[in-house]
């Protein structure tokens, strides 16, 4: 990595690599609202002001977790696994008796708000209570390896089929990305006496993207395309005529929260399925962005963290939960830079950017087969991720590859794209003609209880899910030493004192004086290893927060940055100079 996860790049690097992130999010961020608002029954107005409301609430999500959570350099967006039950709401006989389409998205938004917030409850009281540190330790790498790479592999719908809309543009796109991530990542650009500037390294997603673009917008204004084409530079500027210069989204903008039991419960598999994927997320992130592996308590107070946004996005309603983005997980190691700082800036920006709407319509107008290119280039890089857990985990044991082979295996032909419980592939074609009365609502559960079916549904179409189900399962009931199972490294690190490892520290301590108010949240620590860690000293996570590029000497910031590792700096530039 060129930058790790405590590293502090330049204010001006740091503004253009946050950006890079808020690029790289955009699109999984806006096709949420895309699909959700016309089908509440909202207007394009309501579409640009959910849109600006989203990434809002990302932004400030971004910035709880990279500064109270679990401190990684991971981008909070909208969250996938809330898509099922909130259709649900949708489709709801209640919803649907609405015959005002504006009212019917108000109360349909508010009932979906009410639901978000009590998953946010839910979800902080397993954190905060150390449930989850608990769970953590029975989490083998041999469970963790299946479910980061399904996490990658269960998107690839997005990929090829989105740039099949437009070859021209998504392969052009994706020939793009190869050349400025692969084959120019070591070209540097002369920039006199300042030296070398490897842009090609540290921007290889901003400069794909501006060439792409740039590229179909002269195809567009030679009119190569026809009119509505999505190959267009212009396909969607309807989203910049509709937005306004400048709206601050608020808390119920909506109307009050509507609490409703049929979307509660449903809405908490989803849930589930957010909590699930974030801990593979944290894993990855860990290891791409250079930070020791988070401990239990570390994974908790993120869980607690996303917990925390889910609650802000609930209140500000934004029509989804927020959870880990892979996508940003994947730049990282494109990159090369896991800095923290560049991750809070990327917060920054995704709140500016919602209040100048007209700029963030922009960028949302990038043509749907540029988006489907970058998935082809960064979602491949979660799986690859995913599978060099196995490098903890002994692969010449037969139990490991059966159960690596079947959870692999089985989680995508279950509720992968094109598995079983694939709804979207399946349409209504569902094979269900042996049941009595078929499959009301495409569901192939038909218990006695709507609410528990639409519940089971939303647990077995998720992949990422099917992934911890089947490898937890397995790895627990079959015999196996725990070195075997790659708990080695984990044992270690378990048996070790994390309050007193300078890196842990530096990199998963609060910062001041938020560690003081809380204590550090050291009582998880208690829960997880059944022992106090030692006082954290006051340097822990000094001066590796954003605020530390404008006022690097407020207590707010945690103080100065680490005094011997300036004085370093300091030596091995004198060094240079000398030689």
């Amino acid at each position: 990595m060129r930058y790790t996860v405590t590293d502090v790049p330049p204010l001006g690097l740091t503004v253009l690599l946050g950006f890079q992130h808020y690029l790289t999010m955009l699109g999984s961020t806006v096709l949420i609202p895309l699909l959700l608002v016309p089908a509440m029954g909202g207007n394009g107005e309501d579409l640009t002001n959910v849109i600006c409301t989203i990434f809002f609430v990302s932004g400030l999500n971004t910035l709880v977790q990279t500064t109270v959570g679990d401190r990684l350099p991971i981008i909070q967006g909208g969250s996938f696994a809330f898509l099922g039950p909130t259709f649900g709401i949708i489709g709801n006989p209640e919803m649907q008796a609405i015959l005002d389409p504006r009212e019917r998205f108000k109360t349909t938004m508010c009932c979906v708000q009410g639901a978000i917030i009590v998953c946010a409850l839910v979800q902080m009281a397993l954190a905060y209570t150390g449930l989850f540190a608990k769970l953590v330790r029975y989490i083998s790498p041999l469970v963790i390896a299946p479910v980061v790479t399904v996490i990658g592999l269960s998107l690839y719908a997005v990929g090829i089929p989105g740039v099949s809309e437009c070859l021209n543009v998504g392969l052009f796109q994706i020939g793009a990305m190869i050349l400025f991530s692969q084959l120019l990542n070591r070209v540097n650009i002369p920039m006199g006496r300042f030296g070398q500037f490897p842009l090609f390294k540290l921007f290889p997603v901003l400069c794909a993207v501006v060439l792409t673009w740039s590229y179909a917008g002269i195809l567009t204004a030679a009119n190569v395309w026809e009119e509505g084409s999505v190959c267009r530079a212009d396909s969607k500027v309807s989203i910049i005529n509709d937005s306004e210069w400048f709206r601050f989204p608020y808390p119920g903008q909506w109307g009050a929260p509507i609490f409703r039991a049929y979307a509660i419960v449903p809405m908490l598999g989803g849930a589930l399925a957010s909590m699930v994927e974030s801990v593979g997320d944290y894993y990855a992130c860990a290891q791409i962005s250079g930070a020791p592996p988070p401990s239990g308590a570390v994974i908790a107070r993120g869980i607690g963290g996303e917990g925390f946004g889910m609650l802000i996005s609930g209140i500000w309603g934004s029509g989804n939960g927020t959870t880990s983005y892979s996508e940003n997980v994947g730049a990282l190691a494109v990159t090369r830079v896991g800095s923290r700082v560049v991750v809070q800036m990327a917060g920054i920006l995704m709140i500016a950017a919602s209040l100048f709407t007209k700029f963030g319509a922009v960028l949302a107008s990038i043509p749907a087969p540029m988006v489907s290119g970058l998935y082809c280039c960064l979602l491949g890089l979660i799986a690859a991720v995913g599978l060099s857990n196995l490098q903890h985990v002994d692969l010449n044991s037969p139990r490991n590859l059966f159960i690596l082979g079947f959870t692999l295996f089985n989680s995508m032909s279950i509720a992968g794209p094109g598995g079983y419980f694939d709804l979207a592939s399946r349409g209504a074609a569902w094979p269900c003609s042996t049941m009595d009365g078929g499959c009301p609502n495409g569901n192939p559960f038909m218990t006695n209880s709507s609410e528990l079916n639409s519940v089971l549904l939303s647990l077995f179409n998720s992949a990422i899910i099917m992934a911890w189900l089947i490898g937890f399962l397995l790895d627990i009931i079959t015999p196996g030493t725990r070195e075997e199972r790659g708990f080695g490294e984990l044992d270690k690190l378990a048996l070790s004192n994390h309050s007193e490892d300078p890196e842990f520290i530096k990199v998963y301590a609060l910062p001041n004086p938020i560690r003081k108010l809380l204590h550090n949240c050291s009582y998880l620590e208690r829960i997880e290893s059944g022992k106090w860690p030692a006082k954290t000293p006051d340097t822990g996570g000094r001066g590796t927060d954003i605020c530390s590029l404008c006022w690097p000497g407020s207590v707010w910031c945690g103080g100065k940055r680490d005094v011997a590792n300036t004085k370093t700096d300091e030596a091995a530039s004198v060094q240079v100079q000398e030689a």
